[in-house]
């Protein structure tokens, strides 16, 4: 048997580093506390396999995997320092040795009775799946059902404070997630890369924004050759273009809701647009929406109108 008896832990820095939810899957993945007999560590992880695969080293008990619930990063380090002295026992009442087929895991009867008692320690199993966790050491996994490939970076950010305001309501303080809103642009970007949009789909889009070419590549950050590429279908299209074109939607959207808003109520409403992109940017340079242009105002003020009953739409500077 292994005479190393001395275990060094790993320490989990972030709160959020034990979740991952793999896009396509129901829940997040299983997290553990693994006890590693060749190197002698403790660390705690989720599960790297999707669905019910097990890694080899696991398998051939080369690490001792043991359940926990999805808890802060404090608490599983301190079940960690917990159960150290009785993870000295294993590595001390642990070899590997070969069975005539794999190199296996071997535990002596010490070792055996330790890992029962890490496991009654922990207390994790199907029926309690929270172990003897306290309550505020457990991170509540929220519905994020709602991210899509086409969520845009202003709804993701609703998303995360959605989610720290559930939490603050469910726990005492002010909850700080820092890794969230990236762990959601990451969900947000593997949906696209899995379903990118097609060239007719980005066409499309292009023409019902009332946008050329030439502006819809520079929203973009591309050279114009590579969107004609793109729509001609000669080259695929990126899975990040299709959240940046659902962000131009909804900036149009809110542009269009923006015109309904000023003349609701109105009996007779006269909506101005633009004939030029020099009119349009004059008005008013500094405006964010002056890096669009006067067609996609014009296209914008059409949808404006048609939900504004009797709405006249005039150039500014025309006389009636």
């Amino acid at each position: 048997m292994s005479t190393s008896s001395h275990v060094q832990i790993n320490e989990v820095v972030e709160d959020l580093e034990l979740y991952r939810h793999f896009p396509g899957r129901n829940t997040s993945q299983p997290a553990h506390i693994l006890l590693d007999l060749k190197n002698g560590t403790l660390s705690a992880s989720y599960d790297v396999e999707v669905g019910e695969g097990t890694p080899p080293e696991v398998f051939y008990g080369h690490t001792r995997r043991y359940r926990i619930p999805l808890i802060t990063a404090q608490a599983a380090n301190t079940a960690m320092q917990e159960i150290a002295p009785l993870a000295d026992r294993i590595l001390a009442d642990s070899s590997i040795e070969w069975d005539g087929n794999n190199n296996v895991a071997v535990l002596g009867e010490d070792a055996q009775e330790a890992e029962e008692e890490i496991r009654e320690h922990l207390g994790c199993d199907r029926k309690n799946p929270e172990g003897a966790f306290d309550p505020n050491s457990l991170i509540a996994e929220w519905d994020i059902d709602g991210v899509t490939a086409d969520t845009t970076d202003s709804r993701l950010e609703e998303i995360e404070r959605e989610i720290l305001t559930g939490i603050s309501e469910v726990d005492e303080g002010t909850p700080v997630c820092p890794a969230l809103l990236p762990h959601l642009k990451e969900l947000r970007d593997d949906l696209a890369e899995e379903d990118p949009l097609t060239p007719a789909e980005l066409q499309t889009a292009r023409e019902d924004l009332g946008l050329t070419g030439d502006l819809l590549a520079k929203l973009l950050g591309v050279n114009p050759r590579t969107l004609r590429s793109w729509e001609a279908g000669r080259d695929p299209i990126p899975g990040r273009i299709r959240p940046e074109i659902a962000q131009v939607r909804a900036t149009t959207a809110a542009a269009v809701d923006a015109i309904v808003q000023e003349h609701d109520g109105e009996d007779e409403p006269s909506l101005l647009t633009y004939r030029s992109d020099e009119d349009f940017r004059a008005t008013s340079p500094d405006w964010p929406l002056a890096r669009y242009s006067a067609q996609w105002h014009r296209r914008a003020t059409l949808r404006a109108a048609e939900r504004l009953p009797g709405a006249r739409i005039t150039y500014g500077g025309d006389t009636e």
